[in-house]
């Protein structure tokens, strides 16, 4: 097994955590915002740490790309790209929307789940 190897199962592996993670954030959102003494420090961290692993799979796959000389997958870098900006926009709108910003996070995390579940069906 070589290194090579490794990166792409690392990156598809991830890729389930991603899906998870974000259907996790959802779930959890949806929950404070019916239950409002819900959503303290650690949603929040959660959160961040769900995001954050979008970011990290994108790194994975610019180095698997970049190892393997891969040929271009168009969709699946698109609907990893637009994870990246759909983050960006849920952290730009999120102290416009009010009491509703976990329903904003609650959605969108299960866009950002979607848009991983479909580059993972298109990558493999």
């Amino acid at each position: 097994m070589t290194i090579l190897l490794s990166i792409r199962d690392f990156h598809t592996a991830f890729a389930l955590v991603v899906i998870f993670s974000n259907l996790t954030a959802a779930i959890l959102a949806f929950v404070a915002h019916r239950v409002r003494a819900y959503g303290g420090r650690s949603f929040w961290a959660f959160i961040v740490l769900a995001q954050t692993m979008v970011f990290v799979q994108a790194i994975l796959g610019v180095a698997l790309q970049s190892d393997e000389n891969l040929p271009p997958r168009d969709f699946h870098y698109l609907y990893g790209f637009s994870m990246i900006v759909f983050i960006a926009l849920l952290y730009g709108y999120r102290s416009q929307v009010g009491e509703r910003r976990y329903l904003l996070y609650g959605f969108g995390s299960l866009f950002i789940m979607g848009l991983g579940i479909r580059a993972f069906f298109i990558g493999s």
